[in-house]
Parts: C-alpha cells; sequence; structure tokens
C-alpha cells in the first residue's frame, strides 16, 4: 500500500513539470518557412490526415520545431 501511494505521488509530481505543448504558440508549414497558425478554432482547425503534421511549436532548447499536432491544418478565415 504504501509503495502505492509513494509511486502515485511521484508520478503526479512527474506529470506537473510536463509542458503541455498545445498552449504555446503553434506554427505551420507553408512550404519555405514556419508561419504562426493564430488560433484553433477561429483562424484554423486541423483535420484528420493519417500522415500529416498539422501544427508545430518552437522547441527553444533544441532551437527547432517539433509536430504539436497531427492532421492537416484547414483555414477558417
Amino acid at each position: 500500500m504504501t509503495l502505492a501511494v509513494v509511486i502515485g505521488t511521484g508520478s503526479a509530481i512527474a506529470s506537473s513539470f510536463t509542458k503541455n505543448h498545445r498552449e504555446e504558440t503553434q506554427y505551420y508549414w507553408n512550404g519555405t518557412a514556419y508561419v504562426e497558425a493564430g488560433i484553433e478554432g477561429y483562424d484554423y482547425e486541423c483535420q484528420f490526415d493519417h500522415f500529416g503534421t498539422c501544427t508545430y511549436y518552437y522547441d527553444a532548447a533544441s532551437g527547432t520545431y517539433k509536430s504539436s499536432k497531427g492532421g492537416k491544418i484547414v483555414w477558417i478565415r
């Protein structure tokens, strides 16, 4: 029982340090560069696409853009 409590507490603390990349500024690849996507549900939606990437986020630690949401970006406005 004690072990379960210790493991549960450790997991809760570790997950609190994990960033939600969807809360960061989202970018899309326009074929030449990464451009700010705007607000999801207002400017764009992510449509299902098996192999595509809808949006990316900028990872400052590595200096690269990384996949944030899978799919295909569809512009609303």
